[in-house]
C-alpha cells in the first residue's frame, strides 16, 4: 500500500530544450512582435512595447507592441468587413464544412509546431511539461468537438409555426458578428482554444486579447492561422495591458459579445462597462475550491490526490482545491499525510527535470500570495507548512514555498482565492457540517467529495453550490459537459465545452410573417 501512495505524485517536469523556432519567433528579426489585425502584423500607434519574461529565470523572451484604442478600432473594422464580406462571401456565409476545414488546417499546423507551443506554455507561462503537454492537446480536442457540434446545430431559419390566422412565425439564429475573448495568463492555450473554436465555427470573427504576461501563444496561433488560409480579419490578436487594451475592447460598441476569464473584480468592471452599450458578456471568474473527505476515505491516498490537485500549475488553476473539510475520525492521519506531500514538493525551474513547484507568474502575484499567507495566520490559521519565499540555485524567479494551515469551523482564514499551492484543512464532525462550510463562500466553481461510498458522494456533490461537482476526482473537464461557475465565479450562459457554448456565440430572433393585406 505504501508503494501505491508513493505513485500519486504532483505534476512533474521533464527536461525541456527550447526549440530554435521559438527563439526566432520571439526575436522577430530584432523588432518587437506586433499585434495581428486584418491579416497583418501591426506595431501599434503608441509606439509602446512591453517585455514578456520567463517567470522562473526572469529572462526576457520577447518585446511585444502594446495595442491601444486606435488598434481596437482597426481590429473591429477589419473583423466587421471579414464578417460581412460583400454581402455574400463574408465569414458568416462560409458553409460550415469550409469553416471546419480551415480550423482543422490550423490544428494540423499547431501539431507540426507543437514544440513551439510547448515553449510558449513552459517558458512564457511557467508550466511544467506534464501539464503543458496536456494543454497543447486541447487544441485538437476542442477543435474536433466543436466541428462536430457546428455540423449538428443548424443556424438560420428554425421550424415555422402558425401563430394566428394568416400569420406564421419562426426563429432565426445567427452569429453575433465581432466577438472578443479576454484570456488570462494561467491557461493561455487552453482558454484561447475554448473561446476561439466555438466562436469561429458559429460564424463570428474574433478578437483575442491575451494576458500581457503570456501573449506569445496567441500571437503564434495568429501566424499559423494566416498560414492556414483564414481570410484577413477573421482572427485578430491585440496584446496589451488589461487597463488599456482590455478596457478599450470593453468600451467598443462594435464588439457584440465578450468572453472573459479572470478575477471577479475585473470581470464585474467589464460587465458594467459592456452594459452601457449593450454588449453581451459571459464570464468565468475564479474560485476557492473545496474538498470534503468523509470518514471512510483512506487518509494517505486521498491526501496525496488532493495535494496533486492543489498543486496543479502551482495552484494557479481557477477550480483548484484551497479548502479541505475532513472528518475528525481521520483528520490527524490526513493532516500528517497532506503536510508530508506539501513539504516534499520539489521546488525548481519549470524546464528542469523533476520540478513540481515552479515560479509564480509575476511579482505582483508573488506579493499577493505572501500577503495571503500572513493574513491566514492573522485570521487564526495554524501553519502546518509555513510558506514564504523560496530560493532556487542558479535562478532568479518568483519562487514561493507551499503553504498549508489547520483551521476550525468558524475560523475564516481563507476567504478569497489565493492563486498558489495554498490550502486550509478544517476537521469537521459530519458531512452536513462540511457541506455547510464548503458552501459558505461567494465563489462557486469547483468542489469534490472523497469517499468509498460513491452513491453517498454523488448525493453530497449535488448539494454543492458550484458549477462543477465531483466525486473522488477534481479539476475535471470534459467536452460535452459544461464548465462554468455559480455565484461570483461566473455566468451567464452555459460556461464552456458543451453544445450550449456554441449557442452562446449566436443570437436568436423571432420572425413573424403575414400575407400582405388586401385593399
Amino acid at each position: 500500500m505504501a508503494t501505491a501512495h508513493a505513485n500519486i505524485q504532483a505534476l512533474t517536469a521533464a527536461r525541456f530544450e527550447t526549440p530554435a523556432k521559438f527563439t526566432q519567433f520571439c526575436e522577430n528579426g530584432g523588432q518587437p512582435l506586433g499585434g495581428y489585425i486584418g491579416g497583418q502584423s501591426v506595431p501599434g500607434s503608441m509606439n509602446a512595447t512591453f517585455e514578456t519574461v520567463d517567470p522562473g529565470s526572469l529572462e526576457v523572451l520577447a518585446r511585444v507592441s502594446e495595442m491601444a484604442e486606435s488598434e481596437v478600432d482597426r481590429a473591429v473594422a477589419a473583423a466587421q468587413a471579414a464578417f460581412a464580406g460583400n454581402g455574400v462571401n463574408g465569414w458568416r456565409d462560409f458553409p460550415v464544412d469550409e469553416r471546419c476545414e480551415l480550423v482543422m488546417k490550423l490544428v494540423e499546423l499547431a501539431d507540426r509546431d507543437r514544440d513551439v507551443l510547448l515553449a510558449c506554455e513552459i517558458r512564457d507561462g511557467g508550466k511544467v511539461s506534464e501539464l503543458a503537454e496536456g494543454d497543447v492537446d486541447q487544441i485538437r480536442a476542442c477543435a474536433e468537438y466543436f466541428c462536430d457540434v457546428a455540423k449538428r446545430i443548424p443556424l438560420g431559419d428554425g421550424p415555422s409555426q402558425e401563430v394566428a390566422d394568416g400569420v406564421r412565425g419562426f426563429t432565426y439564429r445567427e452569429p453575433w458578428g465581432v466577438v472578443a475573448g479576454i484570456i488570462p495568463w494561467n491557461y493561455p492555450i487552453v482558454l484561447t482554444s475554448w473561446f476561439m473554436f466555438p466562436a469561429l465555427l458559429s460564424g463570428n470573427c474574433i478578437i483575442i486579447k491575451p494576458a500581457e504576461d503570456t501573449p506569445l501563444s496567441a500571437l503564434y496561433l495568429a501566424k499559423l492561422a494566416e498560414e492556414a488560409g483564414f481570410p484577413p480579419g477573421v482572427i485578430n490578436v491585440l496584446p496589451g495591458r488589461g487597463e488599456l487594451t482590455g478596457q478599450a475592447i470593453a468600451e467598443h460598441p462594435g464588439i457584440r459579445y465578450i468572453s472573459f476569464t479572470g478575477s471577479p473584480g475585473v470581470g464585474q468592471h467589464i460587465l458594467r462597462t459592456c452594459d452601457r452599450h449593450g454588449t453581451r458578456m459571459k464570464r468565468e471568474m475564479g474560485g476557492n475550491g473545496s474538498a470534503i473527505v468523509l470518514d471512510d476515505a483512506d487518509p494517505q491516498v486521498v491526501a496525496r490526490m488532493i495535494g496533486r490537485h492543489a498543486n496543479q500549475h502551482f495552484g494557479q488553476t481557477c477550480c483548484t482545491i484551497h479548502r479541505v473539510f475532513v472528518d475528525k475520525k481521520i483528520a490527524d492521519d490526513f493532516i500528517d499525510a497532506e503536510r508530508d506531500f506539501f513539504e516534499n514538493l520539489k521546488i525548481g525551474y519549470q524546464a528542469e527535470e523533476g520540478t513540481q513547484l515552479g515560479a509564480v507568474i509575476n511579482p505582483t502575484q508573488m506579493s499577493r500570495i505572501l500577503r495571503a499567507q500572513a493574513d491566514a495566520i492573522a485570521r487564526g490559521g495554524e501553519p502546518l507548512v509555513a510558506g514564504g519565499p523560496a530560493e532556487v540555485q542558479g535562478r532568479k524567479g518568483f519562487y514561493l514555498k507551499p503553504a498549508l494551515y489547520r483551521t476550525n469551523p468558524g475560523v475564516h482564514c481563507n476567504p478569497q482565492e489565493v492563486f498558489h499551492t495554498f490550502a486550509t484543512i478544517c476537521p469537521v464532525s459530519s458531512a452536513e457540517e462540511a457541506l455547510e462550510l464548503a458552501n459558505s463562500t461567494p465563489y462557486g466553481l469547483g468542489a469534490s467529495v472523497w469517499t468509498k461510498d460513491v452513491d453517498r458522494g454523488i448525493a453530497l456533490a449535488k448539494k454543492f453550490r458550484d458549477g462543477t461537482c465531483q466525486v473522488n476526482c477534481h479539476n475535471s473537464i470534459a467536452y460535452g459537459l459544461p464548465y462554468g461557475g455559480q455565484g461570483i465565479s461566473g455566468g451567464p450562459g452555459a460556461g464552456v465545452n458543451c453544445e450550449e457554448t456554441f449557442r452562446d456565440y449566436t443570437q436568436v430572433k423571432a420572425v413573424y410573417v403575414s400575407e400582405y393585406p388586401e385593399a
